[in-house]
């Protein structure tokens, strides 16, 4: 049972987008509902730390684990983007976008190495922090902070999508080069 929990918790992670996505509805009318977002967020946030975490710890770290959890985190992040699509328009439009190109890029480099190679990368610390800063920004935006502050987290969230971007598509042309001989 507990070679499974890893991968349990991050599957768990997409089920609390539900409440989440419910409560942030009707996050305008009530502040009890502002609170339960934010239960909400932090816990979407600390079982995505906390399944690696006990993978590592556990020594259960798994292919489908590792196909797993950024599957997940993509699905909550989209999730919650659709919302934010919603409030405040074209700026997460832009976002999405953004974002939807850079996936399906990885993506398919990922889905050639696994197939090819049977070769599974892993998040590097860009990509990292790319997400977090991208939770610091989609709960800046949700709670209506100050919107300067805001869109400054918003260019430095894009900032750091591409250059994420640029390093995992470095990584993983390296690999298929490595791989080929070329």
């Amino acid at each position: 049972m507990l070679k499974l929990l890893p991968n349990l918790i991050t599957i768990s992670r997409i089920f609390l987008m539900f409440p989440l996505i419910y409560f942030l509805n009707l996050n305008d009318k009530f502040f009890i509902y502002q609170l339960y977002s934010i239960i909400f967020i932090l816990i979407i946030f600390l079982s995505d730390v906390l399944d690696g975490f006990l993978a590592r710890k556990l020594n259960v770290v798994t292919q489908s684990g590792k196909i797993l959890d950024p599957v997940s985190d993509k699905i909550c992040l989209m999730i919650m983007l659709i919302f934010l699509i919603q409030k405040y328009g074209i700026i997460f439009l832009i976002f999405f976008i953004l974002i939807s190109i850079r996936d399906l890029l990885l993506i398919t480099l990922t889905c050639y190495l696994a197939i090819n190679y049977n070769y599974i990368s892993q998040a590097n610390k860009l990509g990292k922090n790319f997400m977090f800063s991208c939770v610091i920004m989609i709960i800046m935006f949700i709670f209506n902070f100050n919107y300067f502050i805001s869109f400054t987290f918003y260019i430095i969230t894009i900032l750091l999508m591409l250059i994420s971007t640029l390093s995992y598509m470095k990584t993983h042309l390296n690999n298929i080069k490595k791989y080929e001989n070329i």
